[in-house]
Order: structure tokens, then C-alpha cells, then sequence
């Protein structure tokens, strides 16, 4: 058996001691419960007011990092007396806190950090925040009463500084990942929706809310032109997240608009998509790698009304809802991609009316839940049904806020909606 390794036991004898643990120990808990900049500021603000400062003031870092901060105006401020705020940010509005890109208060000699200066609103305190060679602003504390802080203050709020500065780079480096995910995630997408003669579109697409924030998520969407008459529209969605996913997700859209292009058939496009999903899996040593794909190409026609031809590989089925209110299923289903190396696929013609809607989604929409139950494909058909008579994107709109009605939590998977609405132009 392992021997139990002792706890450090408060030193009480030397109070400030304890004071000193006491609060290091309360700083590392709270600003370890969030990566986000504000929250944190706040956070911080609760952790030095009223014990260390009468009031503190956040500065953000210049957009190159440097020590300096390109505002003049702190981000977060906090009073130890809220009736007092306006007041502060009234007095620090055009102030700066004196700083040097070397660390050195300007005009204190060679004295390093903290050195107490002069503010509007009397002594201050400024500390640089910086981890790793970044700089992540300038936290300024001001009082205690008039005497400033007492020198033996100084090496707790140093320590205190340097707990807030390894929460603030969390936070910064979490910002960017979230960042690069975003613009990833958008790469993905088409930039916007094309405009087609007898044909609106509406769409809707979202990540789910349970996601870290640093995920690719797996559905995708597109409208593409394939000829002068004839339109490409797809909606997929691929097994898992992170890169894997997003080259998968990549791969499929670029590989139909391309296939498509070339004049190959719909059943064509979709089982070469098929062969390319398959082979890089063997690339990548993953035999897991799946597609569930809704394909279709419509051409709207001047009397109002479209002819489309679908191929349905392993995806929720489409649904159409026609004049007079009924909502039927536009496919059967078909195999999904990436299992089977030659699966049997087959081209479905449908044909909507002037103002009739096909509806296309990915299973984040029928796979909501509530509890145990599910909404399921005939939930999703329930609200299409309401949508007699709607535009394309009041289509989308409403049955996304039906499926979002359905559960009080957030949405565990992705959802992405698609309606063509025919229509005379």
C-alpha cells in the first residue's frame, strides 16, 4: 500500500500565512472554472476587492502583444462600492496606466514591477499580465485608503497576478483554437446561397451547443449551379468531429460539385463519392469513415413548378409538402457511403408544384430529445406540415424552432435544414 502523503497543514501561528495559502488556493479554483476573458476579469475582481484593493481596473494587451495597451479605456472595472463605479470610469476614461515595454514603470528609476503610481482616482498598482512571453494586458489596483499598499502586501498580489495571467492565456489560447475551428467550420460551407429563378432557398445550420467550441462539427450543406438549367443541392452528414471530419466533410463537397460538373448522373456522382470516402479511409487506416448523404439535382421550370431527381444513401428521407398541406416522404432509403464498396444506388424523380416544398435535415433534427422520448422523423414532418403557404427560409426557421421547442437542453448533435420551395417567377 502506498504511503499517504501528509497535507501541509495551515500554519497558524503566522496568520498572514494562512490568509496568503488561504487565498491562492480560492484563486486557483475560480479561475480554473472558465476560459472566458470577461468572466474571468470578473472573477478576478471578486478575489482582490475588498481584501487587497478598494478598486481594480482591467486593461487590455495591444493587438501585437506588447506590454502597452492599445486602449485607453480599461475593459473591466470594479469598486469595492458599486454606488462608486461611474465615478471610477469617469476618472480613469483618459487615463493610461504608465507602462514600459520593458516591464519598467516610466520615471521610477530602475525599479521592476510593482511600483505604485498616481491615477486620477488616487494611488494605483499597475501589473503587467503576461505568460510565455505574451503580454494579456494590465491589471491596475488601486487604494487601499491613502497609504497605498503596504510593501508586505506586494509579494501576495505578485503571486495573485501570476495566478490570473495562467487563467487569462488559457483563456487566450482557447479563443484562438475557437477561432481557427470557426473559420475551418466555415471553409465547409458555401459562403452563401446562390440565387436560382423559381426556386427559393432557405437553410439553416447549426453546431451543437453541448460542443467545446474547438470541434468541426459533421454536417454539411451546398447549392451549386451544374448547368445554366440545372441545379446541385446536397445535404450530408459525416461520422465524428475534429479534422478527420472536416477532410471527409472537404472531400464530399468538393468531389460532388466536381462530378456534377462533368455531367455525370446523380447515381454516378453519389457512388464515386462513395469509392473516394472509401479510399481514404484505407489511406488514413480507418475503416470507420461514413457518409449519410441526401443528393439531388433540380431544374425549375417557367410554369412554377421543378423537376428533381434524388439519391437517398443512408439519410433521413426528405420530405415534401405539397398544396394541400400533406407531407409525404421524396425517397426510400438507400445505403450509406464509405461501407460498402459497390452499394446498390438508384435515382428518384420528384416533382414539386408551384409553391410546394422539399425539406431536406440531418438527424439533429429527428433525434432531438425530451427525456426519453425522441421527436423522430414524424415530428419533423408535424411541423413541416404547418408551413403551408411559407417562404423557404420561414420554412427552416419554423421547423427548426419546432425541433428546438421539443427539448429544454441544448442540442447534442449537429442540424442542418434545407428547403427548395418551387415556385413562377
Amino acid at each position: 500500500m502506498a504511503p499517504r502523503t501528509p497535507r501541509t497543514p495551515l500554519p497558524r501561528d503566522r496568520p498572514e500565512e494562512a490568509v496568503r495559502l488561504t487565498l491562492l488556493s480560492q484563486a486557483g479554483e475560480l479561475l480554473a472554472g472558465t476560459l472566458d476573458r470577461r468572466r474571468l476579469a470578473a472573477l478576478a475582481s471578486q478575489l482582490i476587492v475588498p481584501r487587497l484593493a478598494d478598486w481594480v481596473a482591467l486593461y487590455p494587451p495591444a493587438a501585437d502583444h506588447s506590454i502597452v495597451s492599445s486602449s485607453w479605456s480599461p475593459e473591466h472595472l470594479w469598486h469595492r462600492e458599486e454606488r462608486k463605479l461611474d465615478a471610477l470610469a469617469a476618472a480613469l476614461a483618459d487615463w493610461h496606466p504608465p507602462t514600459g515595454e520593458d516591464g519598467h514603470v516610466p520615471g521610477s528609476g530602475s525599479g521592476r514591477w510593482p511600483v505604485q503610481v498616481a491615477s486620477p482616482y488616487g494611488q494605483a498598482l499597475p501589473i503587467p499580465l503576461a505568460a510565455r512571453g505574451v503580454s494579456l494586458g494590465t491589471l491596475v489596483l488601486g487604494g487601499p485608503g491613502k497609504g497605498g499598499f503596504a510593501g508586505a502586501t506586494l509579494p501576495l498580489l505578485m503571486e495573485l497576478a501570476g495566478r490570473i495571467s495562467g487563467a487569462l492565456d488559457n483563456a487566450r489560447q482557447y479563443a484562438e483554437q475557437v477561432e481557427i475551428v470557426r473559420g475551418l467550420q466555415r471553409s465547409l460551407l458555401p459562403p452563401s446561397l446562390p440565387t436560382v429563378d423559381g426556386l427559393d432557398i432557405g437553410v439553416v445550420y447549426e453546431a451543437a451547443s453541448n460542443s467545446d467550441g474547438v470541434h468541426v462539427g459533421g454536417d454539411f450543406y451546398d447549392v451549386f449551379p451544374i448547368s445554366r438549367k440545372v441545379w446541385g443541392f446536397a445535404v450530408g452528414d459525416v461520422c465524428g468531429t475534429g479534422p478527420e471530419a472536416a477532410a471527409l466533410t472537404g472531400l464530399a463537397r468538393h468531389s460532388l460539385r466536381l462530378l456534377a460538373r462533368e455531367g455525370r448522373s446523380p447515381v454516378t456522382v453519389v457512388e464515386r463519392l462513395n469509392q473516394a470516402v472509401l479510399e481514404e479511409g484505407e489511406l488514413a487506416g480507418d475503416a470507420g469513415r461514413f457518409i449519410t448523404l441526401l443528393y439531388g439535382e433540380v431544374e425549375p421550370r417557367p410554369d412554377g413548378s421543378a423537376q428533381l431527381v434524388l439519391v437517398c444513401a443512408g439519410h433521413p428521407l426528405p420530405l415534401v409538402l405539397r398544396q394541400d398541406g400533406s407531407v409525404r416522404a421524396a425517397a426510400n432509403p438507400q445505403p450509406l457511403l464509405g461501407v460498402l464498396p459497390d452499394p446498390t444506388l438508384y435515382a428518384e424523380d420528384v416533382e414539386l408544384g408551384a409553391g410546394e416544398v422539399l425539406l431536406v435535415y440531418t438527424d439533429g433534427a429527428s433525434e432531438r430529445r425530451n427525456g426519453r422520448q425522441m421527436l423522430g422523423d414524424e415530428g419533423v414532418a408535424a411541423a413541416l406540415a404547418g408551413c403551408s403557404g411559407m417562404t423557404a427560409p420561414g420554412v427552416v426557421a419554423r421547423v427548426r424552432q419546432a425541433v428546438a421547442d421539443f427539448g429544454s437542453s441544448g442540442t447534442r448533435d449537429d442540424l442542418a435544414l434545407l428547403a427548395l420551395r418551387a415556385y413562377k417567377g
